[in-house]
């Protein structure tokens, strides 16, 4: 089965003198390159909830990075046409404080996604079809079927035919927070997003 892998690493900094920084372990593996994860962010984007609001410190309200904000994480997924992806997404519901994992900050993320053939990923942010709060699986067409029953199956390569691809595109957003009464330092978690074929085992 083609699968691909995704690891971010998030760090808050609190405390009187605020500052950001972030560690993003990246890899990827497929059987072959039938999925392709790329994201327009660069190789290492990241959640940077200072870039919403530069000062976070304890007993704080939420930060919340909406869809539409600029530091929403963007992926883009390439596939072969007709085929169904399965995301599958596994997040924390709490950053811990480095070395103190009883020192927490509630963390929310939130997914989207656009398989309605955007003409980038920007304007795909409008028409991004947002998972209900709670959800971290989802099952769709790599391309959006308009309507009717669903098209034959595909092509299989033979030969010198090789299947057309399309794109879909993954967002990331989440809220931080509420704040509490914590120890000022380096509050992280890891997300770990899954992308492949779907078998409907």
């Amino acid at each position: 089965m083609n699968k691909g892998l995704l690891v971010f690493v998030f760090l808050i900094f609190s405390g009187m003198e605020v500052s950001w920084a972030q560690r993003i372990s990246f890899s990827t593996w497929t059987g072959s390159d039938d999925i392709i994860l790329t994201s327009p962010q660069g190789a290492m984007p990241g959640l940077n909830f200072n870039q919403k609001q530069a000062a976070i410190t304890a007993s704080s309200e939420a930060v919340v990075i909406g869809i539409t904000d600029g530091q929403t994480v963007i992926y883009e997924i390439e596939a072969p046409e007709g085929f169904d992806l399965v995301v599958e997404v596994d997040a924390p519901n709490v950053l811990a404080l480095e070395g103190n994992a009883e020192e927490t900050v509630p963390f929310q993320l939130r997914i989207a996604y656009n398989n309605q053939s955007a003409a980038d990923h920007l304007s795909g942010k409008g028409s991004a079809i947002e998972l209900p709060l709670g959800f971290n699986t989802i099952v769709f067409p790599v391309n959006r079927r308009m309507s009717g029953a669903p098209g034959p199956p595909p092509t299989p390569e033979h030969g010198g035919y090789t299947r057309p691809k399309a794109k879909a595109y993954l967002y990331l957003y989440a809220t931080l927070g509420p704040i509490g009464a914590v120890l000022p330092g380096v509050y992280e978690g890891n997300i770990n997003i899954n992308v492949s074929f779907s078998s409907y085992d």
